[in-house]
């Protein structure tokens, strides 16, 4: 098994993935898959529909814009250089998968179970984010939420170096230990949902105004 090193504390599982193992798909995304040990590299699943399982897969320069996979299973997945714009991943379940370089505007993401995802240098305006139950890391690293919406279980979360404006936490059922030590959190609404959530002091000091404002005071 192959680990990813986020800080000196936290470590998470990477994808297995076998490059020399994988064959290419030759079939369309279709309804009840029982895909694994693919390559899916510059596929045309724009507003396709789908479900079932990809296990031990990579996706790479493949356009899934538009495209609604429910429900799915997702299992040792690498997403590389695609788009999700828009894709629509619903009663997904999500364990060992790395998103990179991919455009997710739009992205409407309903994990009912989330372990070791990591989301890199991608661009998540207007996404919507639901976690029902996170039981392992899951993070976000160089990614801009611009007016996005998060919702659910971010407990297990951490972010690393993004940023929010406009983005709404407000519907985030359980943030403790959620991470923004490394983030810029300017311009996000809900903040009274992220009860729990670690922040530093000069963040706390950042954001006084904001707080205070969510918390009922009137600034005068």
């Amino acid at each position: 098994m192959k680990f990813r090193k986020i800080d000196e504390k936290l470590s998470m599982r990477r994808p297995l993935v076998e490059d020399e193992r994988l064959r290419p798909l030759e079939d369309d995304l279709d309804f009840d898959v029982e895909w694994s040990e693919l390559l899916i590299e510059g596929a045309d699943w724009t507003g396709a529909h789908g479900d079932g399982s990809l296990e031990s897969s990579a996706v790479r320069n493949s356009d899934l814009s538009g495209a609604v996979l429910s429900p799915f299973e997702v299992v040792d997945v690498v997403v590389d250089h695609s788009v999700l714009s828009n894709a629509r991943w619903e009663e997904a379940t999500a364990r060992r998968v790395e998103i990179t370089e991919s455009q997710l505007v739009g992205w409407q993401a309903q994990f009912s179970l989330v372990q070791d995802l990591y989301v890199a240098d991608s661009r998540a305006d207007f996404a919507g984010i639901s976690i029902g139950t996170a039981k392992g890391p899951v993070v976000f690293e160089r990614c801009r939420f611009t007016n996005a919406t998060f919702l659910g279980d971010f407990s297990k979360a951490v972010f690393i170096e993004c940023s929010f404006p406009g983005a709404d936490f407000s519907r985030v059922s359980n943030a403790k230990g959620c991470d923004f030590r490394r983030a810029e959190l300017g311009g996000i609404t809900g903040l009274m949902s992220l009860k729990g959530a670690l922040i530093t002091a000069d963040q706390a000091v950042e954001i006084a105004g904001e707080l205070a404002v969510a918390a009922g005071f009137k600034l005068a």
